[in-house]
C-alpha cells in the first residue's frame, strides 16, 4: 500500500521545487494516452469488409431471436472493459440459436472473435404457418405441420452455420490475436491468445509488453507458479537485461524525458555488478514516471495501493488493451506492505518492500530486472505513444 509519506509530493520534485504548470501535465497527459477509437482501428480494413459482407441480415436477425448481452461478454470477458464496451455495441445478441450454432467453433470464438462479428451473414429461412396452427389439436393435420417446422429449423440453422464459416477462417482469426498481442509475441499468435497474457498480467508483477523477447516471455506464460517465473527472470537476467537496454537506447530522449537517462543510469550500474543500487534508482525512476501520467494523488492512488486479494482496479480495467497490459504489472507490483504492522518483506519485487523495508531478501538481481522491465515497458509504451501522436499530426 502507497504510505502517506510517499503521496505528499510527487516523485523526483525537491522540496520547494517549481511544480509543473497545468499546460505542462496537460501536455504530457494528452502525449501519454492512448488515442480514441484504438479498439475499432485495429483491423480497419477487416472491419469495412466484414461490415459490408453482413449488413443486410442485421434487422432480420433483430426481429427473429431475442436480446441478450451474454454473448458479447463470454467472447471478451478476459479482455478489459472498456473494450467489452466498444465490441459489444457492434455485435447483435443471440441467445441460445447462435451458441448451439457455434459449438464447432466455440473454443476459437471464446478466445478470438470480436470485431470481426459485426453481424452475421446473410441466410434465408421460410416463414412458418403459425395461424395453421390454431384448432389443430391433436388431429392428424398437425403433424405435417410439425415436420415442416422442423425442416425448416435444420435449414436454417445449416444456412447460419454455412454463412459463418468464412468469419471463422484461421488465417483471419489469427490476424485478429496477432493485432492485440503485444508486439514481442506477434510473431507467436498461432500458439498464444492475446486473453492468457492478460490474464497472466492480472496476477503478476512482470510486464510483457515490448520486453522480454519472445523466448522468454513464452517461458513465463507458461511457468507453473511464481517460482517458476522468478526461476524464468533468473535464468534469463543477461538476456532481459540486454532486451530491456535495445528499447531504452532506442527510445527518444526528447520524447520521454528525463526519466530516460536515470533509468540507463541505472542499466550502467547493473552491468556493473551494482544490482541493488540499480534496484533502487529503477524503483525511484518508477515513481516519477507514475507521477508523470496521473499527476493527481487521487487518480494515482488507484495505481499504486495494490490490496492483497483486490480486484483490478476500474481505472484500468477501462483501459484499452495494450494500455492495460502496460499498467496491470505495475499495479501488481505495488502490492501493500506494512513494516510497522510487521509484515514480511517478500522476496519478490514489491515498489513499496525496496522503499520501506530495505532487505537483502528484497534487494536482489531477480528484482532488479523486474523492476528493469517494468520501467521499461512503460517508457517503451510512452515513447510509442507519442511518436504516433507527432507522425499523426506530420
Amino acid at each position: 500500500m502507497t504510505h502517506d509519506d510517499d503521496l505528499e509530493e510527487g516523485p523526483g520534485r525537491e522540496p520547494g521545487a517549481e511544480a509543473p504548470t497545468p499546460d505542462a501535465v496537460s501536455s504530457a497527459m494528452a502525449g501519454f494516452r492512448l488515442p480514441e477509437g484504438f479498439a475499432q482501428s485495429l483491423l480497419p480494413s477487416m472491419d469495412v469488409a466484414v461490415s459490408k459482407m453482413l449488413a443486410p441480415i442485421r434487422e432480420q436477425m433483430k426481429a427473429m431471436f431475442p436480446d441478450t448481452s451474454a454473448y458479447a461478454r463470454d467472447i471478451l470477458g478476459p479482455l478489459s472493459r472498456r473494450f467489452q464496451e466498444q465490441m459489444k455495441s457492434a455485435l447483435p445478441d443471440y441467445d441460445a440459436l447462435v451458441t448451439k450454432t457455434l459449438e464447432p467453433y466455440s473454443e476459437l470464438v471464446q478466445s478470438q472473435v470480436a470485431s470481426i462479428a459485426a453481424s452475421l451473414p446473410t441466410f434465408t429461412a421460410p416463414m412458418i404457418d403459425f395461424p395453421a396452427l390454431k384448432g389443430a389439436g391433436g388431429s392428424p393435420a398437425i403433424e405435417p405441420i410439425l415436420k415442416q417446422i422442423a425442416n425448416q429449423q435444420f435449414a436454417m440453422l445449416d444456412g447460419l452455420r454455412g454463412s459463418l464459416k468464412p468469419l471463422f477462417d484461421q488465417q483471419m482469426l489469427r490476424g485478429f490475436n496477432r493485432a492485440l498481442l503485444p508486439p514481442n509475441l506477434r510473431s507467436h499468435a498461432g500458439e498464444v491468445q492475446a486473453y492468457q497474457v492478460h490474464e497472466f498480467l492480472e496476477q503478476e508483477g512482470i510486464p510483457l509488453y515490448l520486453v522480454p523477447r519472445d523466448r522468454t516471455a513464452l517461458r513465463l506464460l507458461r511457468a507453473q507458479d511464481r517460482s517458476g517465473r522468478r526461476r524464468v527472470l533468473g535464468d534469463c537476467y543477461e538476456s532481459i537485461t540486454d532486451d530491456c537496454a535495445t528499447v531504452l537506447e532506442q527510445a527518444n530522449r526528447d520524447v520521454v524525458g528525463e526519466e530516460l537517462k536515470f533509468a540507463l543510469d541505472g542499466l550502467g550500474a547493473m552491468r556493473a555488478g551494482h544490482s541493488r543500487s540499480a534496484q533502487a534508482m529503477f524503483t525511484v525512476t518508477l515513481d516519477t514516471l507514475i507521477y508523470r501520467f496521473y499527476p493527481d494523488q487521487a487518480t494515482r492512488r488507484l495505481i499504486t495501493n495494490r490490496k492483497k486479494d483486490a480486484d483490478v482496479p476500474g481505472a484500468i480495467d477501462e483501459m484499452s488493451v495494450h494500455e492495460a497490459m502496460v499498467w496491470l504489472p505495475i499495479w501488481n507490483a505495488h502490492e501493500q506492505f506494512w513494516n510497522h504492522k510487521g509484515d514480511r518483506v517478500p522476496n519478490y519485487y514489491s515498489r513499496h518492500a525496496s522503499v520501506h523495508g530495505v532487505s537483502s531478501r528484497q534487494f536482489s538481481k531477480r528484482n532488479c530486472v523486474q523492476v528493469l522491465m517494468l520501467v521499461t515497458s512503460l517508457i517503451g509504451y510512452a515513447d510509442r505513444l507519442m511518436s504516433s501522436a507527432g507522425r499523426a499530426k506530420a
